[in-house]
């Protein structure tokens, strides 16, 4: 339905805030997000032609454009076939601004075409198809202006993002003989840049046209704080540049010539850097540093996780005792690596290489062993290949193909474990034309010049650069846009595990750097509160948060069972890295990683039936805050809503996930030895017919309608899995009731059943859906958990719509 259709735009706008299949993300209370993973978005049948995404795709976006503020008028031109990427071909729409390493794409040019959203990219993502619009005036794309749709696999939409600017306003068209109109040289570009002669050779990777809102604030990299500590300094290294022009206007569009570059940069060696540069001034209106962090066995002295995390607080920190911390070093088998005589430290998927001053020849071998002591070069360059090797090998060990999502990544990587000149630092920079990994660079680990362990010994810190190397090849750009990255939770999740660390919340224990994952909303560490505002160290810690609370509920709190943890952990780092590849661009809210997040929890994940976890995921970014209701006090200090309707059988978690170890008492079950309704739990009789009944609350914002609760009772004494090929449960029966309120409760049955005088004990499964809330084992919600067989701890808590009683 159209906008013109004479319905306001404020009615689309709201109408998606009372579906409770779609959640609603705003940004200063514009919709930037719709999400359907809950109920994917179908298009209306037609027999005239095969669908296909693309047609998906327009179908989808005329209905949502009203919700999204889109004008009608940027819609006529919607059906310009796309570019289809492939593994063979990195060629793209020169629409996107999205370029391969080798090609570049024809440069655009300027048009007398009305403004318009144009269809510019269908790119083949995890586990999903991204359909990408693009913006654009004066036939020239408008940076940072997209209409993404994410389909499944079934053509239906899962979500949908836009940073479409509707009330852009077309720049005035250039004079024909404008300077930069045309190419620019690399005498041109220097001078715009305000470098001097003796600043390093400029090479010019790529340029073409577009159009910038100008921004004078974002102009270059913001000063950040570096953590708790209060440390200052850029994330990227910025350059002086000279003042804009007084006729530079904040706000105002200008068609720009952006180029792509490389220039090096004391301290940091050869950098790719984007500027955008007014065609009639010259003046740089943006800039950045494309950067931010076998047979025959080969071993190295490492250590395999920071000595805080694996002996506990009594050890040593970088600045300790060399002597002490070189017996905690463990022997561990380089993984991936390429024999060569003598032995380098080179791999599949990483190489220590020379990026940055200062200039630290890699080490060799002439023995099978790299061993060195903690303080040299040597352990600096093991410690950095062993970490970064291990985490592409992590890829590799929870399903994912490495060349599918690194596919704009050339292999080995470069590896530097000196650079900084030896500072206290550590970067991800991007590749030469800022859509890939341009590897990893380390520095020291202490603020104290004279200490010289190098920070690549810390796993953590590799661990938080790799995150960026994920976005990299996922968005090009080195962050999300509403956080700094993953990171911090990728190195928090993965060595949580067993770990000995005195504040388990504390993300970097044998590190200078302060941050945490354990942030308490009230403080303002929320979506939406004050620490928010900052979208780099202090959102990252917020989504850290979240993250880390989705690995604790289900399993990273089972203290002292390795196994569960373990497991925990890497499901949820699956998750993590698989939302990463579901996105198609940077996003000022989190609403649309959380839907990615829910999405890759689909299929099978190290082996382990996927489906179970989504609705957790939900929960853990709305105990952070997400999902405020329009109107709801800013900024937040307080959890969001929950789903609009979300029906839960009792279990003493007033139906929420935090880690439940014993979880077979749920009290929103009991049994009646007749059929009296008296809510007085009884022991059942064997043998006779005794009574079910189930309690079931809602705690969502609607009534839940359609409500269905289905009783399952053990067949074996000791029931442990659940699926339809290996099931310890037959069902019993279903009962319905047309409704419960919002806050209400209603009791449902008798269920009535005879125990076996075989069993020595019974357990009740019970099972509850409603519309738009169905239980992870109902048949209609198409989830492989659904299917099984699946352990009966790794489902029943992940879902507050089950619950299990064993008399």
């Amino acid at each position: 339905m159209a906008q013109s259709e004479g319905i306001p735009l404020q009615y689309w706008q709201l109408a998606y805030d009372d579906d409770p299949d779609v959640e609603v993300a705003r940004d200063q209370d514009v919709v930037t997000g719709l999400d359907h993973v809950q109920q994917p978005w179908s298009p209306t049948a037609t027999a005239a032609f095969e669908v296909t995404a693309p047609d998906v795709a327009r179908q989808y976006l005329l209905k949502a454009a009203p919700a999204y503020g889109i004008s009608e008028s940027l819609l006529q031109d919607t059906q310009a076939p796309p570019v289809e990427v492939t593994k063979e071909s990195d060629a793209q729409s020169h629409l996107v601004g999205q370029r391969g390493e080798s090609d570049a794409p024809p440069a655009p040019v300027i048009a007398d075409t009305p403004p318009a959203l144009k269809l510019a990219e269908q790119r083949a993502r995890f586990k999903s198809t991204a359909i990408t619009y693009q913006q654009t005036l004066l036939g020239l794309p408008v940076w940072g202006a997209k209409f993404c749709v994410t389909l499944n696999d079934k053509l239906q939409v899962v979500n949908s993002v836009s940073s479409v600017k509707s009330d852009a306003l077309e720049p005035r068209k250039p004079a024909e003989d404008a300077k930069f109109l045309d190419d620019i040289g690399e005498v041109d570009l220097r001078e715009v840049l305000g470098l001097r002669a003796d600043e390093g050779d400029i090479t010019i990777n790529y340029q073409g046209l577009l159009v910038y809102q100008y921004d004078g604030k974002h102009r270059q990299e913001l000063l950040h704080e570096h953590g708790e500590g209060g440390e200052r300094g850029y994330s990227a290294p910025t350059l002086i540049l000279h003042e804009a022009p007084d006729n530079i206007q904040e706000g105002t569009y200008y068609v720009v010539r952006e180029v792509l570059f490389t220039l090096p940069v004391s301290g940091y060696g050869n950098l790719n850097w984007r500027a955008f540069v007014e065609v009639e001034t010259g003046a740089v209106l943006y800039l950045r540093a494309l950067t931010s962090g076998v047979s025959n066995p080969v071993y190295g002295w490492v250590f395999p996780l920071d000595p805080t995390t694996k002996f506990g607080p009594s050890s040593p920190l970088p600045s300790g005792d060399i002597m002490k911390l070189n017996l905690l070093r463990e022997k561990v088998q380089l993984p991936e690596i390429i024999r060569t005589t003598p032995q380098a430290l080179k791999g599949t998927h990483a190489e220590i290489k020379e990026i940055n001053a200062p200039v630290v020849l890699p080490p060799t071998t002439s023995t099978d062993e790299f061993n060195y002591s903690v303080e040299s070069d040597g352990f600096a360059a093991v410690s950095g290949y062993y970490h970064i090797t291990t985490l592409f090998d992590l890829l590799r060990l929870l399903g994912f193909n490495i060349s599918d999502l690194f596919d704009r990544t050339q292999f080995p990587v470069p590896v530097d474990h000196r650079g900084f000149d030896n500072q206290p630092n550590a970067q991800a920079p991007g590749n030469r034309l800022g859509n890939g990994s341009g590897g990893f660079i380390f520095g020291r680990a202490d603020l104290n010049p004279s200490l010289k362990v190098g920070i690549s010994a810390d796993f953590r810190i590799a661990a938080h650069e790799f995150g960026h190397a994920l976005l990299w090849d996922a968005i090009s750009s080195p962050n999300f846009g509403f956080a700094h990255s993953a990171g911090d939770a990728i190195g928090a999740i993965y060595s949580d595990p067993g770990s000995q660390a005195p504040d388990r919340f504390d993300t970097f224990p044998w590190s200078f750097v302060r941050r945490s994952h354990g942030r308490d909303v009230t403080q303002g560490w929320a979506w939406g509160g004050t620490q928010s505002e900052n979208r780099q160290y202090p959102s990252e810690q917020i989504l850290s948060t979240c993250l880390f609370r989705i690995y604790r509920a289900i399993g990273g709190d089972a203290t002292g069972d390795l196994a569960r943890q373990t497991w925990a952990s890497r499901y949820t780092l699956y998750l993590i890295i698989g939302g990463i590849f579901g996105l198609v661009t940077e996003t000022r809210t989190p609403d649309t990683y959380v839907s990615l997040l829910i999405a890759a929890d689909r299929d099978t994940i190290i082996g382990h039936p996927g489906g179970a976890v989504r609705k957790i995921i939900r929960w853990a970014f709305e105990k952070q805050g997400l999902y405020q209701r329009p109107g709801a006090p800013r900024p937040v200090v307080a959890p969001g809503a929950p789903p609009l309707v979300d029906v839960f059988i009792e279990d003493t978690r007033n139906g929420e996930y935090n880690y439940r170890a014993v979880f077979n008492d749920a009290t929103g079950i009991w049994n009646r030895n007749a059929a009296d309704g008296d809510h007085t739990n009884q022991a059942p009789i064997p043998g006779e017919n005794n009574h079910i009944y189930v309690t079931v609350k809602n705690r969502g914002l609607q009534q839940a309608q359609n409500v269905r609760v289905t009783v399952y009772v053990s067949n074996v004494a000791d029931a442990q899995k659940w699926g339809t090929t290996q099931n310890d449960f037959n069902t019993l029966t279903t009962l319905t009731m047309p409704s419960i309120a919002v806050n209400d409760s209603a009791k449902i049955g008798p269920f009535t059943w005879m125990p076996a005088t075989r069993l020595a004990k019974h357990s009740i499964l019970a099972s509850v859906s409603a519309d738009s809330d169905l239980s992870i084992i109902d048949p209609g919600s198409g989830l492989t958990v659904s299917v099984g067989p699946v352990d009966l701890d790794k489902l029943v808590p992940f879902d507050n719509n089950l619950a299990l009683r064993t008399f």
